[in-house]
């Protein structure tokens, strides 16, 4: 089964926290933690890799805390993902000739087509309360009638 980690969701939630309190005024770790229900170490360490991956940006002092580095419109699932679990790959091969791997292309069509899909969501969509219509994706395969009509992948 494919997993979303722990880390990576609870990034999400702090980020939500992060986009709706707006970009002017830093959040200290302790109020998002209180939200949240987490130990201050573990949210810092998430927060951490969301800075060096350029999504939130911290500020020392008696008035710090994080803020996001950029519109929440700008930031997307796919770059919260990378930040958090590392690259959307369901092969971690090296060379795409692998013996190991059943048709690879299948697989490259399906990672292509996540990647694709959360990197039209942002963090703005994650945050409002707007309705959202979500419609379903597929993989089409050579004996579906819809690759005969030339379709594809």
């Amino acid at each position: 089964m494919f997993k979303l980690s722990t880390g990576f969701k609870t990034g999400l939630r702090a980020l939500t926290i992060l986009a709706r309190k707006g970009s002017k005024t830093p959040t200290p770790i302790s109020e998002m933690t209180g939200e949240l229900d987490l130990s201050d170490k573990y949210l810092e360490q998430l927060l951490m890799a969301l800075r060096r991956a350029g999504l939130v940006r911290s500020m020392r002092g008696t008035n710090g805390g994080f803020l996001l580095a950029r519109e929440a419109t700008k930031i997307t699932v796919l770059d919260i993902f990378t930040a958090l679990q590392g690259p959307l790959a369901f092969c971690d091969c090296e060379s795409k000739v692998c013996g190991d791997c059943v048709r690879p292309e299948i697989w490259d069509a399906l990672e292509l087509s996540m990647s694709s899909s959360l990197a039209t969501i942002t963090l703005y969509h994650l945050a409002s309360r707007d309705p959202v219509h979500v419609m379903a994706h597929s993989v089409v395969l050579p004996d579906s009638p819809v690759w005969q009509d030339g379709a594809g992948i």
